[in-house]
């Protein structure tokens, strides 16, 4: 538990190039934020940086969670596949994510994060769309008076870089059973920002994490493997400019506060009571 009124947050980083994750959340985490960096064992993290990721990042039974508010789990390369169980890190992240969903005052994921969120503690799998969502969409802010978002605009910009999303059907069915709550919603995306009732799980499908250029690298890179990646919607790859910033920063401000307050609470999730389990 949190003795200071600082927040403290552990990161599950799985990212290509691990170590820009780094100034990724430190644009968007309140000031002062203690953030515990985990590695994965069955990763090779070819793409990172071994020196940086070796300095900063612990496994997570070295890491000391149980005076963390949170913890996130990032984005991986992994998203385009459909198969969850192919990542050769499946069986660690589930393991670590139940251990963590005791420990801690809520667990998020972050796009492939959000959606392993909604498998492991919902039983909902992935349906992927016919083409990749890329871009910065307009979204529309649900449930403005929810702890979560009533820092945030009626209407707001989020980027957003994903093939799949969660399950249209099992998750109207989790929606409709009061387990879960859709944050946001926009016409290209559907629903992308969604909270446990209790507000243990959070599954953020678009990317509250990302700074300025990130979607401009992302096409870029892939026009340079000769891919013919689509135009980032609402969004210029050679000017980039961002529109997202405040309402972003916003909302991680909110989610730590949450979270720290649930964590002096006492409310601890235990997964096997309420959750439906993943077949792993």
């Amino acid at each position: 538990m949190s003795t200071t009124s600082s927040p403290r947050l552990a990161v599950i980083n799985l990212m290509p190039q691990a170590e820009i994750y780094l100034d990724y959340m430190a644009g968007v985490l309140p000031p002062g934020t203690d953030v515990r960096w985990i590695r994965v064992r069955n990763h090779p993290y070819r793409s990172s940086n071994q020196e940086i990721l070796e300095a900063t990042h612990r496994f997570y039974d070295e890491t000391d969670l149980d005076d963390c508010d949170a913890l996130l789990l990032t984005g991986a390369a992994m998203d385009l596949n459909p198969d969850f169980t192919a990542a050769t890190y499946w069986d660690e992240v589930v393991e670590t994510l139940r251990d963590a969903d005791g420990r801690v005052g809520s667990l998020a994921g972050v796009c492939w994060g959000a959606q392993v969120v909604g498998k492991v503690f919902y039983g909902i799998e992935k349906l992927h769309f016919p083409a990749k969502v890329s871009g910065v969409f307009e979204m529309t802010n649900l449930a403005p008076e929810h702890p979560l978002m009533r820092g945030l605009d009626d209407r707001y910009w989020l980027p957003q870089s994903r093939y799949a999303q969660l399950e249209p059907e099992p998750f109207a069915e989790a929606v409709k059973e009061g387990r879960l709550i859709p944050l946001d919603w926009c016409r290209e995306s559907g629903h992308t920002t969604v909270v446990s009732a209790d507000g243990a799980h959070l599954m953020l499908q678009g990317h509250q994490d990302y700074p300025t250029e990130r979607l401009a690298q992302e096409y870029h890179s892939a026009l340079k493997r000769g891919d013919s990646p689509p135009v980032p919607v609402n969004y210029d790859p050679d000017r980039p400019v961002n529109r997202w910033r405040a309402n972003n920063r916003a909302f991680f401000a909110a989610w730590l506060q949450l979270a720290a307050e649930r964590k002096r609470a006492g409310h601890g999730h235990a997964a096997s009571a309420t959750a439906a389990p993943s077949q792993v």
